[in-house]
C-alpha cells in the first residue's frame, strides 16, 4: 500500500495536466495516473482550436466559460515560455466560411448576437474573405470573423503542462486506473492492476474513458466519438489562417495544414477509413482548394468524450466528499482544459469557485 497523496488525478491529458499542475503549484502532492503517456489519446489527436465565438450557438449556455478559457491562453503561454516549455500559440483570429445564403443569414444572426453581448464578430463578404485569405473556395459567400479566436499546438502545450505539473512536484505513472476506491461516503483512493494508492481527493479527468472506471456513485453518460484527421503540406503563398466551414477545418500547425474531422459513434474503433478521409478532403478543398493538390501525410483519429447536452462535467460530486469531475469535455478540450484546471485547484484548495457549476453539474443528467 503506498503512502497517501494529497490528489491523485485520473488522465493526464490537457485537463489532467492542467489540474495537476494547478495543484502542484499549490504545494499539494499530486500523483496522475493515466494508461497511456500524457495527451496520447483526445488531447494530442486534436486540431488544438481555440473557437469559443466560431462554434457557438445561439443559446449557448457554454460560451462565458469558453470565452473565459480562450482569454486565460496568452497569460498561460507566458507562463510556461518562462518555465523553459514553449507552446506555438495564435491568435489572430478565425474564419467561418458561408457556401449558401441560408449559412450566410445564419452566421449574420450569430454576429449581431454575440454583438449584442459585447463581442467582437464581424462579417466579411466575399471580397473581404479574398483579401484576408486569397486561397479561399469560388462559391465561398463570405465569412464570420472572431477575431479572438485561435489555435495552439496542443501536442506542445500537453506536454508543458505535464512538464511544468512534474518541475512542481507532481508525479506522473502510466497504469491504468480500474477502480475509485471509497469508504463510506468520502474517497479513499483509487486502484490499478498492481496497488491501492490512496488519498482523499481522486480528480476524474479520464475523458471519453471515464464511465468504464468502476467504483463511481453514478452512471456517466459520456459518448466516445471518434474524429478521424489528416494533415498535408500547407499551400506555398497562402496565409496560415484557422478556417472552418459546415463541418469541417483547416488548422495550420507547422508546416502542415491539420485537416478535420467526422464524428461518428462507434465505440473504442480507432480506424480511419476511406470514407471518412474523402469527407475530410472534399470539404476542405471546398474551403480551401490549393489543399487538392496537397499529397495526403499522416492520418488519424480520436474520442471526443461527448456528453448529451455537449457541455463538459465539472465540479464535486455531491454524495461521495472528495471525487471531482473534470471530464466529458467534447470537442472543447483543449479550449477548457486549463480553465476548468484552474476551478478544479479552487474547489480544492480555496473550497469554492467563482464560477457557477450548475450547468455542469454531474447531477443534471
Amino acid at each position: 500500500m503506498s503512502k497517501p497523496w494529497d490528489a491523485i488525478g485520473i488522465g493526464a491529458g490537457i485537463a489532467g495536466a492542467a489540474a495537476a499542475r494547478e495543484l502542484s503549484r499549490a504545494g499539494r502532492r499530486v500523483l496522475v495516473l493515466d494508461r497511456e503517456t500524457p495527451g496520447a489519446e483526445a488531447s494530442g489527436a486534436a486540431a488544438g482550436m481555440l473557437a469559443p465565438q466560431i462554434e457557438a450557438t445561439h443559446d449557448d449556455a457554454g460560451l462565458p466559460l469558453g470565452l473565459a478559457a480562450r482569454d486565460c491562453y496568452p497569460g498561460l503561454i507566458q507562463e510556461l515560455a518562462a518555465r523553459g516549455h514553449p507552446v506555438a500559440f495564435h491568435h489572430s483570429g478565425i474564419l467561418m466560411v458561408a457556401f449558401d445564403a441560408e449559412r450566410v443569414t445564419a452566421l449574420q444572426a450569430i454576429i449581431a448576437s454575440q454583438r449584442g453581448m459585447g463581442l467582437d464578430a464581424d462579417w466579411l463578404d466575399g471580397a473581404e474573405l479574398r483579401r484576408r485569405q486569397p486561397g479561399a473556395g469560388p462559391e465561398a459567400l463570405g465569412a464570420m470573423l472572431a477575431p479572438h479566436d485561435g489555435s495552439v499546438d496542443n501536442i506542445a502545450l500537453c506536454a508543458a503542462l505535464a512538464a511544468d505539473a512534474a518541475q512542481h512536484g507532481a508525479v506522473l505513472e502510466r497504469a491504468a486506473v480500474s477502480e475509485v476506491v471509497t469508504r463510506g461516503s468520502r474517497v479513499h483512493g483509487v486502484r490499478t492492476a498492481e496497488r491501492l494508492h490512496e488519498a482523499p481527493v481522486v480528480v476524474l479527468a479520464a475523458g471519453a474513458w471515464s464511465p468504464l472506471i468502476e467504483g463511481l456513485p453514478r452512471r456517466l453518460p459520456i459518448e466516445p466519438v471518434r474524429g478521424q484527421m489528416a494533415a498535408v503540406p500547407w499551400p506555398k503563398g497562402l496565409p496560415r489562417t484557422v478556417l472552418f466551414g459546415r463541418g469541417a477545418y483547416v488548422v495550420p500547425r507547422g508546416r502542415d495544414a491539420v485537416l478535420g474531422s467526422t464524428m461518428e459513434s462507434v465505440g473504442f474503433d480507432r480506424s480511419t477509413t476511406a470514407e471518412g478521409l474523402a469527407h475530410i478532403r472534399a470539404e476542405t478543398n471546398r474551403i480551401l482548394p490549393a489543399l487538392a493538390a496537397a499529397p495526403l501525410g499522416r492520418t488519424w483519429s480520436g474520442f471526443r468524450p461527448l456528453t448529451p447536452d455537449h457541455r463538459p462535467i465539472l465540479g464535486m460530486d455531491p454524495d461521495v466528499a472528495g471525487l471531482v469531475y473534470d471530464t466529458g469535455h467534447g470537442r472543447n478540450g483543449i479550449l477548457l482544459g486549463p480553465l476548468c484546471g484552474r476551478i478544479v485547484h479552487d474547489l480544492i484548495v480555496q473550497g469554492e469557485t467563482r464560477w457557477d457549476l450548475a450547468p455542469y453539474r454531474v447531477t443534471r443528467f
